[in-house]
Formats: structure tokens, sequence, C-alpha cells
């Protein structure tokens, strides 16, 4: 296995378990720890274009967007999460459009 793949997991594993922990009383404390938004009804999804910033300043784990986007998939089935591809607006009518983001449901 990629051991950015690896990385990749334990960290999703982290952030789904730190998630299922939070109240609406402490989801702003979560945000501020992992310098990450977590959204939803219950605080459980999370955008892969704000991981990098996050992956590097709490874990110290340096990624590129594009190579982050690549891992998700594979991640993401592993874990059993679900994941949405996103695409840019500009790119709507585009017949084969680059994924830009996923919208990652922790659990």
């Amino acid at each position: 296995m990629n051991s950015n793949l690896h990385k990749l997991i334990d960290i999703l594993s982290e952030l789904r378990s730190a998630s299922m922990q939070t109240t609406e009383d402490t989801v702003m404390d979560l945000m501020k720890r992992y310098n990450l938004l977590f959204l939803g009804g219950k605080f459980n999804t999370i955008y892969s274009q704000e991981l990098p910033q996050s992956l590097k300043t709490f874990f110290n784990f340096s990624i590129e967007l594009d190579e982050l986007n690549q891992l998700i998939p594979e991640a993401c089935k592993i874990l059993q999460m679900n994941y949405e591809p996103m695409i840019k607006v500009s790119d709507v009518g585009s017949s084969n459009p680059k994924i830009a983001s996923y919208a990652i449901t922790l659990w």
C-alpha cells in the first residue's frame, strides 16, 4: 500500500473518531484543533480542498491537492466512507471534467 494512502487512511480514521464525539457545543473546538471545517447536521462532512492545510499544520503531512484527490476514493472505500466528487462550476459543460474536490462523509 502506498505510504501516502496509508497516512491518509489513518488521518481520516482520526477525523471520523473526533467528529463522532463532537456536539454543537464542541464543534468549534474541533474545527480549531484540526484547522478544518466539519459540516452537516452531524458535523461529519469535510471537503478535500481544505484538507491539505489541515494535513500540513496538524498532521505534519504535506501533499498536493491533486495527489490527495487521487487517493481519496481508495481510502474512502477501504474505510467505508461515502464520498462525492465535485467539479468547478466553470467545468459543468465539459464532457470529462476534472474532479476539483470531494465531499467526504466521515460516518
